[in-house]
């Protein structure tokens, strides 16, 4: 039943904010709340919330008793808890008050956040985990986004976009092509910030928890602070944003080819050859078409360094068996009928 579920998830949230949850609980708590951006920034403000009330009980020392008793009335009153068949009969445990705490603060601030929970079920995560090589993971996602992952880093995302907002996370370094889509808002989250953006590329790198920096190569993006969501910054073309001592800090961003790190070493795994071409023509001096829609199904897993528009095209063809030929100035790719594979 409803009533039964949100019971139950209230209970799960106090005991996340009392501490009385271990490192496994709570780990699997904050990767269920984590599908929402507005969740997890609900939470900061409850976890700001409930140490104030720790240090109000230590000081005032309430009658616990009298304070659940007037409590449990004001909710069965709003029909906000299932009535209990005899109140006189509840014994009172301190996990039940902190409880009746957490069910308070919710009242008081008129958040919803348990009906959210219930009706987001939590999002399946396809994890790309890159060695400490040289080379760039390129991934295309469900949207037309294009993420450049660095070594040593790790990027989730879903198979699909099915929310709202287009959530990702990332530990490490990546630079980000986002595809525009004003309706739904592309965020990404790393451990010490939440980053949101509609259309725009730029490059975001992460330092294991001690460490924040971002700089836009296009377009803007909004930065927020996980620890205090009330620090958060617009970053445009040529800034770059960092994390001191909790705060964020803005400074110009010259562009170099250090910050060009994504395109030295670039490889493809299992992509298919229209997502590969795109990202081709975007980055290099090369202008590859596709003579028909089925082509570009083909995929390929290939590594690009330093390669010549020509050399590309010969490991393409050879690849995937096909033939190519220049129109108009543009390198059109063909299937290869005549020298057709055999199985």
């Amino acid at each position: 039943m409803k009533t039964d579920r949100n019971k139950q998830q209230t209970e799960k949230l106090a005991r996340y904010l009392s501490g009385e949850m271990n490192e496994t609980e709570s780990c699997a708590f904050e990767k269920e709340i984590s599908v929402s951006e507005e969740d997890e920034i609900r939470i900061e403000k409850l976890k700001k919330q409930w140490s104030a009330m720790k240090g109000y009980h230590t000081a005032k020392s309430p009658h616990t008793g009298k304070a659940w008793d007037k409590l449990h009335g004001r909710l069965q009153e709003e029909n906000l808890i299932p009535v209990q068949q005899d109140a006189s009969k509840i014994r009172l445990m301190p996990a039940l008050l902190k409880i009746a705490a957490a069910i308070l603060i919710l009242v008081g601030t008129g958040i919803g956040f348990y009906m959210m929970m219930s009706r987001k079920p939590a999002v399946e995560m396809v994890q790309l985990n890159t060695g400490n090589g040289v080379t760039t993971l390129i991934k295309t996602l469900a949207d037309g986004s294009v993420i450049y992952i660095a070594q040593n880093s790790l990027f989730s995302f879903p198979e699909e976009f099915k929310s709202g907002s287009r959530n990702v996370e990332l530990k490490g370094e990546a630079f980000f092509d986002i595809a525009p889509n004003p309706d739904r808002p592309f965020i990404i989250e790393t451990d010490e910030a939440l980053i949101q953006v509609l259309g725009t590329a730029f490059n975001v790198k992460t330092k294991n928890g001690h460490g924040f920096e971002l700089f836009v190569d296009r377009g803007k993006v909004k930065v927020t602070l996980k620890t205090d969501p009330s620090k958060s910054e617009m970053v445009v073309a040529g800034e770059k944003i960092s994390t001191v001592e909790n705060n964020l800090v803005k400074s110009k961003h010259i562009a170099n080819e250090t910050t060009s790190w994504y395109k030295q070493r670039m490889q493809f795994k299992d992509e298919t050859l229209q997502n590969i071409i795109h990202v081709l023509n975007r980055n290099f001096n090369t202008t590859f078409v596709l003579s028909d829609n089925e082509i570009g199904k083909h995929k390929l897993t290939v590594t690009f360094q330093n390669e010549t528009a020509e050399t590309m095209t010969e490991l393409i063809c050879m690849t995937l068996n096909l033939k190519s030929q220049t129109i108009n100035g543009e390198v059109v790719f063909f299937e290869n009928k005549e020298g057709a594979r055999q199985n």
